[in-house]
């Protein structure tokens, strides 16, 4: 599987724990699948893990203390800081490194954001429907 649908894989799912069963698991997903990738991935793959590790965990760190709408930019906005400061850095002499996806580092950012503007959508849309669940549930109690 290609670096960057593994790492965007990996992304979706840490939103996916994060909508179905609350923000340790997120959490933690976000922290322990990167690492199993090591089993089965390549060299490369431990060349992006700390990109990879940084931008997930900040992406979930943003989502939780933007919950609900602020979450919409404050995610995906912490999620792509560390992947344009690998993507810019390494053009300057000092921090010269020859990362895995240099000739596609901007579809690794595109990519990421469009997943974690998607991953926070999901969220608030299973959190929407909890609540009207939830609402219509306790509506169906009062009345009978």
């Amino acid at each position: 599987m290609p670096l960057v649908l593994r790492s965007a894989g990996v992304l979706f799912f840490s939103y996916a724990a994060f909508a179905g069963a609350g923000m340790p698991t997120a959490y933690l997903t976000a922290l322990v699948a990167p690492t199993f990738g090591l089993l089965t991935g390549s060299s490369e793959w431990l060349v992006m893990l700390p990109i990879v590790l940084a931008s997930n965990l900040l992406a979930m760190l943003g989502l939780e203390y933007g919950w609900r709408y602020a979450a919409i930019v404050l995610s995906p906005a912490m999620l792509l800081a560390p992947l344009v400061l690998a993507m810019l850095l390494p053009r300057q002499e000092l921090f010269t490194v020859n990362l895995p996806w240099d000739e596609h580092a901007m579809n690794w950012v595109l990519l990421h954001g469009l997943v974690g503007l998607l991953g926070v959508l999901l969220a608030l849309y299973v959190d929407r429907v909890r609540q009207r669940n939830a609402s219509a549930a306790a509506a169906a109690r009062d009345a009978a």
